[in-house]
């Protein structure tokens, strides 16, 4: 949002001439001091109001709510004509704010008070202070109350800043928001923009939160849901432009939301606790495929052959299943003895909250798999996982040379889509012989690794109660 329209030099003198008129009729009833305020949007309204007490709000904002002004009783005028007050409220959109400030830095004059009321302070304290010039008093404000809050509020506060600014103006306008009921909180703009980020930070940004669940009232609520569900209502009455200006420019917000996230872990793994007995095992790959094979070795070996399994494909798919709370521990492939390191376990794990709870290896044996009554002279591609292409590396040099070799995700995949038609029937895949046991599949050839003893290294992960 920018305040001002671009004017022809007609059009400027027809509204300075209409913005003086509407000043001396104003003035005919009211011999009040001048300020001038740029934006009358929701808290520019209260803040008008507010302010009519003592003195006569002249008032100027991007959209022409002259109607709306005039219909409240102040008088509307062009920016030029707002800048000529000695005192000067802004009540803009945060992002806003340096396009405004390169705009009225022209217009401002030796003396001149100032006076900002934004929900986060440091930004806009280095932006006035870098763009106006050193003669203009500044003054950093936050009243700490809406439009919607302002009324049933017994206690409003408003944290005061003096940046930049005279004692005798700094008095009069301390007296003025005490006139208002306000309880005035010296800071520095550090300070408030760290606290606010874990106050009315955090509140917004939950109540946004609890807004994207759809939470609504039940016949079950509890007084403590309802003033939960109060805060919801409160903070989701503002538009996205002031939550996204309120998070986005305070510097300590993404201290909050990291500590909060953190905290969410911490909670969870109360209720989920790591040492509970798990329930069920997730594994790399589907049914028939080698980390199958690894999480029922690792389920025998320490007495969890009762525990459910969870195919996950992948090993992402395992550390998210992990992250939801779908599975308590999770198996994956690490290194192969011919194929080497796993980079999707590498890259998953790198980007993982877990720990390794267990390392072994299984003996891999790699079967070349078709559909029944295909020869190996009819094979027109091979499909598998990248590692079981390597550990066959030579066996497809020596045997299968001319047919190309295709990447999926999973041996045992591979060996599903096969019988289900999603490749050709001269497709041959390279899978464990029980992927062709379960899906119905031919082993053209037994033990075509390049490797006899061709061993790959699993991990267990788990997850940790410790906040990363």
């Amino acid at each position: 949002m920018s305040v001002g329209l671009a004017k022809t030099g007609w059009e400027k003198k027809f509204c300075r001439i209409n913005a003086l008129r509407d000043m001396r009729e104003y003035s005919v009833n009211t011999e009040k001091q001048k300020v001038g305020l740029i934006g009358f949007g929701r808290f520019g309204r209260l803040l008008a109001e507010l302010l009519s007490r003592d003195y006569q709000p002249i008032i100027s904002d991007e959209q022409d709510l002259s109607s709306a002004a005039k219909n409240a009783g102040y008088p509307w005028a062009d920016i030029e004509t707002v800048l000529e007050q000695s005192t000067v409220f802004i009540a803009v959109p945060i992002s806003s704010m340096t396009h405004l400030l390169e705009q009225i830095v022209p217009m401002t004059k030796p003396e001149q008070l100032i006076i900002d009321v934004a929900s986060v302070k440091t930004r806009i304290r280095d932006w006035m202070v870098s763009s106006l010039p050193e003669s203009v008093q500044i003054l950093n404000t936050h009243p700490m109350f809406g439009p919607d809050s302002y009324k049933r509020d017994r206690d409003l506060r408003m944290v005061f800043c003096p940046t930049r600014i005279k004692p005798e103006a700094e008095v009069q306008w301390r007296e003025t928001f005490q006139s208002w009921g306000c309880r005035l909180i010296d800071l520095s703009v550090e300070d408030h923009d760290r606290l606010a980020a874990r106050s009315q930070g955090i509140t917004h940004f939950m109540g946004r939160v609890m807004n994207g669940m759809d939470i609504q009232p039940t016949a079950v609520d509890t007084h403590g849901f309802r003033q939960v569900h109060h805060v919801v209502e409160q903070t989701c009455q503002d538009s996205e432009e002031l939550f996204h200006d309120l998070q986005y420019y305070n510097p300590y917000t993404a201290q909050m939301l990291t500590d909060f996230s953190k905290s969410v872990h911490a909670v969870k793994a109360q209720v989920y606790r790591p040492d509970a007995p798990p329930e069920t095992i997730g594994y790399q790959g589907i049914p028939g495929s080698f980390s199958e094979e690894a999480a029922r070795k690792y389920m025998n070996e320490v007495g969890l052959e009762h525990v459910s399994t969870k195919p996950c494909l992948t090993s992402q798919g395992v550390m998210d299943s992990l992250a939801r709370y779908e599975i308590d521990r999770g198996v994956i492939a690490m290194e192969n003895a011919r194929g080497g390191v796993v980079h999707e376990s590498i890259h998953s794990l790198a980007r993982a909250r877990c720990k390794v709870g267990r390392m072994f290896h299984i003996q891999v044996n790699q079967c070349l798999i078709v559909k029944p009554g295909v020869t190996h002279a009819e094979i027109s591609e091979v499909r598998s996982h990248p590692q079981a292409l390597k550990q066959c590396s030579q066996y497809l040099s020596n045997q299968l040379v001319h047919v190309p070799h295709l990447e999926s995700k999973d041996t045992a995949e591979s060996a599903r889509k096969l019988r289900e038609g999603q490749y050709s029937d001269t497709t041959a895949v390279i899978a464990p012989a029980r992927a062709a046991e379960i899906y119905k599949l031919e082993v053209l050839k037994h033990g075509i690794q390049d490797l006899k003893d061709n061993k790959t290294l699993f991990l267990v992960v788990e997850r940790t109660a410790t906040p990363i």
